[in-house]
């Protein structure tokens, strides 16, 4: 695949040009930059359900009373003098701790979590997993997803490399 048509991929995927040029300097043969962002492509999407239609959702529920059935916790800080534009802030936030800690946790190739907690035991000869890239054939092809965990959302890496 020619570099242009890298670009073309990335761009399709929801990155502006500038940003999928920046980060295709890093594709290698021991990176796969096109990979990461494809398995990333959802997860950014279901992000940017928490910029403006989660809160247009809870405020349609709320206009047609099915709110505290639909999503009672979002009803509960409703009802306690939260706003929608909080309440969906705070989804945003906590849905992107939580991809951001499920993806550390799957590009940390050290094992340092594991480590740190266990601090008695040598987990030095122990197999650890990692994210690689299988090619068409379905076949890993031994070059690794290019640090999956720093990628979202795909808004802020686009607004980084303007």
């Amino acid at each position: 695949m020619t570099t242009e048509e890298k670009v073309q991929y990335l761009t399709a995927l929801g990155l502006s040009e500038k940003a999928a040029r920046w980060y295709l300097q890093y594709d290698t043969d021991v990176w796969a930059v096109v990979p990461a962002f494809r398995l990333l492509k959802p997860l950014s999407d279901d992000l940017e359900f928490y910029r403006g239609r989660y809160r247009a959702l809870l405020e349609r529920w709320q206009a047609e009373g099915v709110l505290e059935d639909k999503d009672p916790e979002a009803a509960a800080l409703l009802k306690a003098g939260a706003t929608t534009e909080q309440v969906e802030r705070f989804a945003y936030d906590k849905t992107l701790g939580a991809y951001e800690s499920l993806l550390y946790q799957l590009d940390d190739h050290t094992g340092a979590e594991v480590s740190d907690a266990f601090d008695k035991e040598d987990f030095s000869q122990c197999g650890y997993g990692r994210l690689l890239e299988m090619g068409p054939d379905r076949k890993p092809t031994g070059r690794y997803l290019f640090e999956v965990h720093g990628l979202l959302p795909f808004s802020q890496v686009n607004d980084s490399c303007e």
